[in-house]
Order: C-alpha cells, then sequence, then structure tokens
C-alpha cells in the first residue's frame, strides 16, 4: 500500500482518538516519515498515555479494526501494554507505557500530553507527534536501531530546531547507558 493510503487511514484512526480524547502522537518510522527524515514507512506505532488506553482500544473497536492476537513477549521489551491492531490491511501498534530492556536496567519512555511535539494536520485532522529528540535517543537504546538514530541524528543538526536542546536534556537528567549518553551528549553540544 502506498504512503498517502496509509496516511488516509491515519487521518481516520486521528478522528476517532481526538473525538474520545485520547492523549496519543505517532512515533517511530512513520513519524520520521512524517517529518521528512525516511522516504517511507511499513505501519502506524502509536504512543497512547496509559489514562488514555481504554478510550483508544475503544476507538479501534468502532473503526472496525482487527485486534491481532498478543504477541509473544520480546526480551528487548518491557513495554506495558501493546497491542496490534489492523485496519484496511495497515497495523497500527498501540504502546502504552513503552519500555526497553537492556542488560543494565529497563529504560521507560514517560509518554503524556507534555511529551507531544507538536502535530502536523492530514486531510483536515490534526496528528500529535512525539519530539524526533526522543526517538533518537529510543532507538540508541534498542537493538540494532542505531542506523535510525544516527539518520534522526544527522537530520536534526541539519533541521534545528529550537526545542530539540530541552527534550534532550530531558534524557540527560536520567539515567542512559554510556555510550548512548555520549552520543546524546554530541548532539545536544551540536545544536545552537
Amino acid at each position: 500500500m502506498e504512503a498517502e493510503e496509509k496516511l488516509v487511514l491515519l487521518t481516520r484512526v486521528a478522528r476517532a482518538l481526538n473525538a474520545a480524547h485520547v492523549v496519543w502522537a505517532v512515533g517511530a518510522s512513520a513519524l520520521l516519515y512524517l517529518e521528512g527524515v525516511a522516504e517511507d514507512f511499513e505501519d502506524f506505532d502509536l504512543l497512547i498515555a496509559p489514562e488514555s488506553l481504554s478510550a483508544a482500544e475503544n476507538a479501534f473497536h468502532v473503526l472496525g479494526a482487527v485486534r491481532h492476537a498478543p504477541a509473544p513477549p520480546v526480551a528487548a521489551y518491557a513495554t506495558g501494554s501493546f497491542v496490534e491492531y489492523e485496519l484496511r490491511g495497515v497495523e497500527f501498534d498501540l504502546l502504552c507505557d513503552f519500555a526497553i530492556r537492556r542488560k543494565d536496567a529497563v529504560y521507560r519512555y514517560p509518554f503524556g500530553l507534555e511529551r507531544i511535539a507538536g502535530s502536523t494536520v492530514l486531510h483536515g485532522e490534526r496528528v500529535p507527534l512525539c519530539p524526533l529528540a526522543d526517538w533518537m535517543v529510543l532507538y540508541l537504546l534498542m537493538p540494532g536501531r542505531s542506523k535510525k538514530a544516527a539518520l534522526i541524528s544527522r537530520y536534526l543538526k541539519t533541521n534545528q530546531r529550537g526545542d530539540c536542546r530541552a527534550w534532550l536534556s530531558h534524557w540527560l537528567r536520567g539515567r542512559l547507558p554510556g555510550e548512548v549518553r555520549e552520543s546524546v551528549m554530541t548532539l545536544y553540544n551540536a545544536l545552537a
């Protein structure tokens, strides 16, 4: 399915989630696509605030989306709730209390209203977006995703935004593995 067709489906989902007052935002590869960092994406990863999960699931039910059977746990993740839906052949993953497990610790993404960096408008509907800087850090924490982190880092250095350092500083105030902290500090220092 072409990206534009997927975005039309995202618009339908956005309309339903917004009408239900769900606190949500697009993350991962679809975020990179919407921000102009990547040229394509496969599916949608939607971050959902814990207090909005029930309303989000209900919105998908009303849309006629098919809920997939729970996938077996993946050792690299410690996400509180991971729910997969399919709507007209497109996968929508709802991530609530998203967390990445590494040998040294579990790193939680504190998603909520305060972690929405902005939005884009698709076919007249507001689509909230996670901060790109957050996803650079999350990709650094995930196994095998360093290329995506590097892609975001290069993009942010070239297309500087006033709020990027603020998002990175949230991460720098917490505990991070040494190599991740170094990469985050390098980007932080490269930004004006």
